[in-house]
């Protein structure tokens, strides 16, 4: 039997929970507001709460940050490799996220992107680890995620198919995945604040110079900048952080499937504080995701097939 991880489990959830409130908060920027900036400059903003939070780790405990950085070193080139890896897969998940919901609307778009991912997880671990999860994980797995589908496109009143779109947020379902698989390999070798450091600078480097191709010179207002900084700080630095320390206790796969948790925080704050009109449908789909991550949590616990 795999150790079952509470702690695992909570940090996952509390990154969700983060996650949950990006929808919430892009939507009090002012409509001038470029998406593909908002995705590109909250990476700016979480790549210096790296490099500061790293900076006073280092000043804090110099004898820990040394001994890893010989670590690293020992390991450099597998290192380096998985890091690049994960960068790209990072920055290439936030640009297609964009696109896709571009494409296809927010519904179809983040239903696709969301539902796809734990998918593509659990298929990378079985090909990539040849550690197949359980059949009661994958299970739970297609439970959440048809819950998570039903919920987001409930609450759409229209829908726009686009196979270009569509392919776009499957793709970047496949990047978040993969992009999770590289980081639970590199957290055997450096801490989670050296590997976020590390991965959103590039990242960064990938996703501000397409903005700028595709949006042009960003003139941004302070409310922007007060939501840029929200979402750089809280939804991508603390965030990413607390899910990469959650790879030290749970499997890859189990991690992106509690990210299903989102699209139910994201419900939860559109009844509350956007006030939006809530479909009876959706209830249904929120029960599907809590029955699903239930079944999930007991598959991380059942023996690999």
């Amino acid at each position: 039997m795999k150790k079952f991880s509470l702690i695992g489990v909570l940090l996952t959830l509390s990154a969700a929970f983060l996650w949950g409130t990006v929808g919430t908060a892009q939507s009090l920027a002012p409509g001038s507001a470029s998406p593909y900036w908002l995705g590109a400059l909250r990476l700016v903003l979480a790549c210096l709460f790296f490099q500061l939070l790293f900076a006073y780790r280092q000043a804090k405990n110099t004898a820990t940050t040394s001994a890893e950085g010989q670590q690293v070193a020992a390991q450099r080139h597998l290192y380096w490799g998985f890091v690049v890896g994960a960068g790209v897969c990072m920055g290439l998940y936030n640009l297609a996220f964009f696109a896709g919901v571009k494409a296809t609307g927010i519904a179809v778009g983040t239903a696709t992107t969301i539902g796809s991912a734990p998918i593509w997880a659990g298929l990378l671990e079985a090909v990539w680890l040849r550690k197949s999860p359980s059949a009661l994980w994958w299970g739970g797995v297609l439970c959440a995620t048809s819950g998570g589908i039903w919920m987001v496109l409930s609450q759409s009143a229209s829908w726009v198919i686009n196979p270009v779109g569509l392919m776009t947020c499957l793709g970047a379902g496949f990047c978040y995945a993969l992009y999770t698989l590289l980081s639970k390999r590199l957290v055997a070798i450096a801490s989670p604040l050296t590997i976020t450091k590390h991965t959103f600078a590039i990242a960064m480097l990938i996703a501000v110079p397409v903005a700028w191709g595709m949006a042009g010179t960003p003139s941004l207002t302070l409310p922007t900048w007060l939501i840029i900084a929200y979402l750089g700080i809280c939804t991508t630095g603390i965030a990413y952080l607390l899910f990469t320390l959650a790879l030290k206790h749970m499997s890859a796969a189990t991690c992106v499937a509690l990210g299903l948790f989102e699209p139910i925080v994201a419900f939860g704050l559109a009844i509350v504080v956007a006030r939006e009109p809530i479909s009876m449908l959706a209830f249904g789909g929120l029960c599907l995701i809590l029955a699903g991550l239930w079944l999930v949590l007991r598959g991380e616990r059942a023996p690999n097939q």
